[in-house]
């Protein structure tokens, strides 16, 4: 139990007993309305019904090891992100928000699924676009990214550039970083609508209200940062969707590090060496670092998942300290 309660009881069911009426069903969750033609979100999935008794989320994820934890309940579910200590708790559109107990802290309460959103890092952008859900960027960091498709947004002016506005927590809304403060043009337009909520690397009082931080940066392995993809999708109701992606993603893993080992391993019997494999970073045409496959737990050093890389490819991977 998530130790959460609503107004009326909420219990824990299998039960995919749930109503839908201007949300998108597929036999699980309350999705987004999408017009097929433009891509453009209509109308935000919502239940014409709530009660305990219904499950809201017939679809749901199991997470396997990354620095954030999901429960569900019959409405609403708990996402706590356990490298920032922060919960968030996300409410199915339609439904009540739940009584939280005495002591339970949310960092925000959603409504989900969510259909304006930004983000501070381009990071979680792959994971939006991968679940369907791109017309809901509203707000990216920069003005081109390598996504054709969100750069497209940007020329027909429905994602703008976040990072020439601030959110001033005082007026409670946006304004442009230099003057004159007054948002105009398509700022203005795109955002005068409250955004459902910004995805961010960590807390700043000027990305904007609600913010979640994801941490998906700070994961040891390749293998678990797919994993913070789950914790995207939860906000959208994607979760079938992103379950699939995940399982093919890890099954590919699994096989390409398989046949790289059976290759490699015929070359040597063949009489080759074992091919090597060097991590460096590259600053500058004179300074080349080589990693040492260790991992910095306050920085989130990635060089680490360089030498995984290598590893899965069946390649002896030389480290900083090692001659040859």
């Amino acid at each position: 139990r998530s130790g959460l309660r609503g107004k009326k009881k909420m219990r824990w069911t299998s039960a995919a007993v749930f109503l839908c009426a201007v949300a998108v069903c597929h036999g699980g969750n309350i999705l987004n309305t999408i017009d097929v033609t433009s891509g453009i979100i209509t109308t935000a999935g919502t239940a014409s019904t709530c009660s305990g008794d219904q499950d809201m989320f017939p679809d749901k994820v199991v997470v396997n090891g990354p620095k954030f934890s999901i429960t569900y309940n019959t409405t609403f579910k708990v996402l706590t992100n356990l490298r920032a200590n922060e919960k968030y708790v996300l409410v199915q559109r339609g439904c009540p928000t739940p009584t939280l107990p005495d002591g339970f802290v949310a960092k925000a309460v959603v409504q989900v699924p969510v259909a304006r959103v930004s983000i501070t890092s381009v990071t979680d952008s792959k994971w939006i676009e991968l679940i369907g859900e791109r017309n809901s960027l509203i707000g990216m960091p920069g003005i081109y990214t390598t996504s054709p498709c969100v750069n497209k947004r940007y020329d027909l002016g429905f994602t703008v550039d976040m990072s020439k506005v601030s959110y001033n927590s005082t007026l409670s809304q946006y304004q442009m970083s230099s003057n004159p403060k007054m948002l105009t043009g398509t700022y203005a337009s795109v955002l005068s609508t409250p955004l459902d909520v910004v995805f961010a690397g960590s807390r700043s009082a000027t990305a904007g209200l609600p913010l979640v931080i994801t941490s998906s940066t700070y994961e040891q392995s390749y293998k678990l940062v797919p994993e913070w993809g789950k914790f995207i999708a939860a906000f959208y109701n994607k979760e079938a969707t992103i379950n699939a992606f995940i399982s093919d993603f890890k099954t590919r893993w699994d096989c390409a590090s398989q046949r790289a080992a059976m290759a490699v391993a015929a070359a040597v019997a063949a009489g080759s060496t074992k091919p090597k494999g060097l991590a460096i970073s590259y600053l500058s045409a004179t300074t080349i670092t080589p990693f040492d496959c260790s991992y910095n737990a306050t920085s989130g050093l990635w060089a680490n998942k360089i030498c995984e890389v290598l590893d899965a490819a069946g390649l002896q991977v030389r480290r900083a300290d090692q001659p040859g």
